[in-house]
């Protein structure tokens, strides 16, 4: 087995705090980027090589699976509720089953540096992905770093998501957007981060 872990990557600015994070507790950190959820193919490009160049510039290891498989993201987003366990869940057991076959014994995830995201849901996701593939989750609560990633983000010029990922959050982004202009009496388009 390898000494490091394998850390599930779903973009640049949650890498900077996260892989500090994990570092300072002792592990070699692998970035993996396995974001099918990304929609459209655009974003998820633009995410992914704003993580490369970063990586790269960082000296950190960057594995990634570009597979971008639209239909079944959907179908598996629309299978059940909530879809951001099932989200979690396909990222994190694919990252769990990457660990396995590239022989490290850990894997985390950068999601944990993010105040939106359920972490309730993670850990969960993480614990049965780790069972299933032999390979233990190591969780490291990174949102009190979160002002910090912004900042480094800003920082570097790095490109910084306005939403989660998936169509549903993308929607869901400009709903909020339109609701929150309309009560406040506003007659102007959207911006973006």
């Amino acid at each position: 087995m390898k000494s490091g872990l394998l850390l599930h990557a779903c973009c640049a600015p949650c890498a900077t705090v996260t892989v500090e994070e994990y570092a300072r507790a002792g592990h070699e950190p692998t970035l993996f980027f396995h974001n099918p959820n990304i929609h459209p193919y655009m974003e998820f490009q633009r995410r992914l090589r704003a993580l490369e160049e970063w990586a790269s510039l960082q000296g950190i290891p960057l594995t990634t699976d570009q597979g971008y498989p639209l239909e079944e993201n959907v179908a598996m987003l629309l299978s059940g509720n909530p879809r951001c366990a099932i989200c979690f869940g396909e990222r994190l057991a694919a990252t769990a089953l990457k660990a396995s076959e590239a022989g490290f014994s850990a894997f985390g995830t950068t999601l944990s540096v993010s105040p939106y995201q359920d972490q309730e849901l993670i850990l969960r996701a993480g614990a049965e992905a780790g069972h299933r593939y032999g390979v233990e989750f190591i969780y490291i609560d990174c949102r009190p770093r979160y002002r910090d990633s912004v900042h480094i983000s800003r920082t570097l010029g790095m490109y910084r998501q306005p939403y989660c990922g998936c169509v549903f959050s993308e929607r869901d982004r400009y709903r909020q957007e339109r609701k929150n202009v309309a009560s406040k009496g506003i007659d102007s388009a959207p911006k973006k981060d």
